[in-house]
């Protein structure tokens, strides 16, 4: 069910090169030296006057911008101690490069191509590294790089054993930074794996399929702030949470929740696979999308701390899981989004009778109702610091659900629909800037809205929307005689106004009742 080939473009790549790799080092382990010095500078060539950028400034753009939402490289204030192979450190410096002022997108592009095509390495550095590009070359819209650059993370992590919680252990003896840091790899190698599998026709879930007893990763305030790594939950005592009556679920970090989420959102992608689905399948599918959030813990359900922080893995799992809904209920509603004449079609006809919980009007409510939710938690952000690149596929999904709604419900609620496709279109706006990917997205949605949505009001705010026809005399004789008959004092001049301003001022609510 490819849902971002509207928003697919690959472009030119660059030709390989032959360069001599680095020899692989410690059998695959990684290495803890002290000392990596990044006071160095970075000498940037183009057409204008030679700009000059610490090496240090390029690191902390990634951690500050990148990094809360692909938590896979150690902290930052162990990054310097680590000494990252040079390769690594440079697919670091080109994301961080993407949130600079002064640099252009494309000024690290290629010698960062040629520095990890002229590598031999196999080892979780390299699995890391490709995978940090993969992610970044998503964000650009280079599609087939970042394909292929996921699919070597993979087979390499496959290779060495990554899913198995026997290679974190031996990998990292003693060093439990490193240790989840290696954790981290692997189940974001999972999560990106399933995300890559939305935007194609046909997948193959190679982490997925294979058997993984990785612990999961635990939560981001304590891996942040460098204390003592609390023993780590597994994948099995997770899942069973929710038939113990021990209902302190505190010890499973929002990671943990984002890992299911994406499970979730696989199971969805390979149903909506197979030709044709048992109803038990699909309520199957549908009853797990539903009871994910019922069983959130409290201190779960709130994404954004009490001085404002945004808990960027929470807020992903939230994010996939509306996901996941609008990708199973979307193709069996009868909402026809205006996607591309070029993409696969995300609405392919149902041939046999639905279930009575799920028909077609059932089906319509959650696909809005996944929407809309999806909708609400981008308007929890001000900025557009910190996000995943996976937010414009869903973004764009949610705006293009909107615009369709537009046309169904009709102009009743036109204004509510309206409202969440602006803000999309103002969050793919902000990111458009550094992602072509979301330009992309942007492009398309705000042509898709101009052809259904309306321009602005006829009338001025203050001004009273005429409910007849202008110039028909009956409307005039039943304002006439309805006045004879309506109180005249104060109070009922002043709610008849009231009224009248809640009306201009105060957007309809959809009349959906799921919503």
């Amino acid at each position: 069910m490819p849902v971002a080939k509207l928003v697919a473009s690959a472009k030119s790549q660059f030709p390989t090169a032959n360069l001599l790799g680095d020899q692989a080092r410690n059998g695959g382990t990684i290495p803890h030296l002290p000392g990596a010095d990044n006071a160095e500078t970075l000498a940037v060539q183009d057409n204008t006057p030679e700009s000059i950028v610490p090496e240090a400034r390029l690191v902390r753009l990634y951690y500050e911008n990148f990094h809360a939402a692909h938590p896979i490289l150690v902290p930052a204030p162990l990054f310097e101690r680590w000494e990252y192979p040079r390769y690594l450190q440079q697919v670091v410096k080109f994301i961080g490069s993407h949130y600079s002022v002064i640099l252009d997108n494309d000024t690290l592009q290629e010698s960062t191509w040629l520095m990890l095509n002229g590598t031999a390495e196999r080892t979780p550095h390299m699995s890391q590294a490709l995978l940090l590009y993969s992610i970044i070359m998503r964000a650009r819209n280079e599609t087939s790089q970042a394909e292929s650059s996921l699919t070597q993370a993979v087979d390499i992590a496959l290779e060495l054993g990554m899913h198995r919680e026997e290679f974190v252990i031996t990998a990292a003896p003693g060093r439990d930074h490193e240790a989840e840091s290696l954790r981290r790899t692997w189940w974001s190698l999972f999560i990106w794996e399933i995300y890559g599998g939305t935007l194609r026709e046909k997948m193959h879930l190679r982490c997925s399929d294979a058997y993984s007893d990785v612990q999961l990763p635990c939560e981001e305030s304590t891996y942040s702030s460098l204390e003592t790594i609390p023993p780590p939950q597994s994948l099995a005592a997770f899942r069973s949470r929710v038939y113990t009556e021990d209902e302190n679920t505190s010890y499973f970090s929002s990671f943990a929740y984002c890992i299911e989420a994406a499970r979730i959102l696989a199971r969805v992608v390979i149903l909506n696979g197979l030709p044709e689905t048992h109803h038990d399948h699909l309520q199957a599918v549908a009853n797990t999308i539903v009871s994910w959030s019922h069983h959130l813990p409290p201190e779960k359900i709130e994404i954004v701390d009490m001085y404002g922080t945004i808990d960027e893995m929470l807020f992903q799992a939230h994010c996939t899981i509306q996901y996941a809904a609008m990708l199973l209920h979307l193709p069996r509603s009868n909402i026809r989004p205006r996607f591309p004449d070029s993409m696969f079609s995300i609405c392919p006809v149902t041939p046999f009778r639905l279930s009575p919980s799920l028909t077609r009007h059932v089906h319509d409510v959650k696909t809005m109702e996944a929407s809309k939710n999806f909708s609400n938690l981008l308007a929890v952000r001000s900025d557009a610091r910190g996000y995943s690149p996976t937010i414009v596929f869903i973004a764009t999904l949610c705006g293009l659900v909107q615009l369709a709604a537009t046309e169904i419900h009709g102009p009743v609620c036109a204004d509510h629909h309206q409202n969440r496709i602006v803000l999309v279109l103002g969050c793919l706006k902000l990111l458009r800037a550094k992602w072509s990917l979301a330009q992309t997205a942007h492009a398309h949605l705000r042509s898709a809205a101009a052809q259904v949505v309306t321009s602005s009001s006829e009338y001025s705010p203050f001004e009273r929307k005429p409910t007849q026809p202008q110039g028909d005399p009956r409307a005039s004789a039943s304002l006439d005689e309805t006045a004879m008959y309506l109180p005249m004092d104060d109070d009922s001049i002043n709610d008849q106004f009231s009224s009248r301003l809640l009306s201009e001022f105060i957007d309809p609510t959809c009349g959906v009742s799921f919503l």
